[in-house]
């Protein structure tokens, strides 16, 4: 099942998928105080809450004009390209397909192996002066390429370590630009479509829907940011922290899954560590602050979550139905995202668009 598609959300179905928020204490106060719990211990926090109902929102565009259809049109005929096999030594541009086994002192090492590998000359997919060796080769011929591995590298047992690539070139091919004609369309689509207008009309409603979906987060975003800052928080501070280790731990994790530490896999997105942790900590903060706005306004108003309301959010979400989405994220995890599910449409439908 796909992970919650509302953007909006995502900070607050974050804190149920990642640190297990849930139930809510029984005892609370007769006030706008919610607590929230997670598997190992109970986050708590107190909101009280501003200005909720007439939220301003800015109207959002979603029409689709006939040069943003044709700036995707040409994008997708830049993305799959013709190529022609040609006779001629290989230039930066062709595309090789080749096999190919990396050495390490003799022995093949793992991950190194590959056989009708196609291979963009110029692209940087591979390491420096694998590409630049294939220029000039041609059809049937057998190269040697003796290279040295990055350090640091994602594969720590590689990283600076000099090899030996034996490649051989089973082609040579040009890439061409691809036109748009029923071949092309039909290749694209699965051949779903034969008819380019068709399938130009159907791109066209994909493009608006995906407008009507970023204009429905985007309004999502605007009422949850309006909702945080007109409400004041208290004794926050520990469930941020506790919301912040868990999230760190678990980057920490795919880093070390992949061979790496954190600052090397934030490396490769352009990312310091110091700028990332302090990311982490405002998106903590903010996930925290979310749900426990959604859910005083859900006590407030005296919200219920219908079955209804639980079938949609099974849609949304690409769930079968509610049993079979509770089924994977758990019980607590869907009571307390749908009661905020609900609060946040409730939030919508007294907004204002301005």
């Amino acid at each position: 099942m796909k992970k919650f598609v509302k953007a909006a959300v995502c900070s607050l179905a974050a804190v149920m998928l990642i640190s297990g928020c849930g139930k809510k204490k029984t005892e609370e106060p007769e006030t706008t105080a919610t607590v929230a719990e997670t598997e190992q211990d109970i986050l708590e926090g107190e909101v009280t809450l501003g200005e909720y109902k007439g939220l301003k929102v800015t109207p959002q565009n979603t029409e689709v004009t006939d040069e943003e259809l044709q700036v995707t049109i040409d994008g997708r005929l830049a993305a799959n390209p013709e190529y022609v096999e040609v006779d001629r030594p290989a230039k930066e541009g062709d595309v090789v397909n080749i096999d190919y086994v990396g050495m390490d002192q003799g022995e093949p090492f793992q991950g190194g192996t590959a056989e009708g590998y196609d291979l963009e000359l110029g692209s940087g997919s591979f390491i420096d002066g694998f590409e630049d060796g294939l220029i000039g080769a041609v059809k049937g011929q057998e190269l040697s390429l003796d290279l040295t591995f990055p350090d640091p590298y994602q594969n720590s047992d590689l990283a600076g370590k000099a090899v030996v690539f034996d490649v051989t070139v089973n082609k040579v091919q040009e890439k061409k630009d691809a036109e748009l004609n029923q071949a092309f369309v039909e290749k694209v689509s699965g051949g779903m479509f034969t008819d380019v207008e068709e399938w130009k009309a159907d791109l066209r409603t994909q493009l608006e829907d995906q407008k009507k979906l970023q204009a429905e987060t985007m309004k999502e975003e605007e009422i949850l940011m309006a909702l945080v800052n007109n409400s004041q928080y208290t004794g926050i501070e520990d469930s941020v922290q506790k919301l912040y280790d868990e999230s760190l731990f678990r980057q920490e994790n795919v880093a070390v899954l992949n061979g790496m530490e954190l600052k090397d896999l934030l490396g490769m997105y352009g990312m310091d560590e110091d700028s990332f942790k302090d990311m982490l900590m405002q998106q903590s903060e903010n996930s925290i602050k979310v749900q426990l706005a959604l859910e005083a306004v859900a006590e407030k108003e005296g919200l219920q979550v219908t079955e209804e309301d639980k079938a949609a959010i099974a849609e949304d979400n690409g769930a079968e139905d509610a049993e079979a989405m509770i089924a994977q994220v758990g019980q607590d995890a869907f009571d307390t995202y749908a009661i905020q599910w609900v609060a946040l449409n409730y939030l919508k439908e007294n907004a204002v668009e301005e």
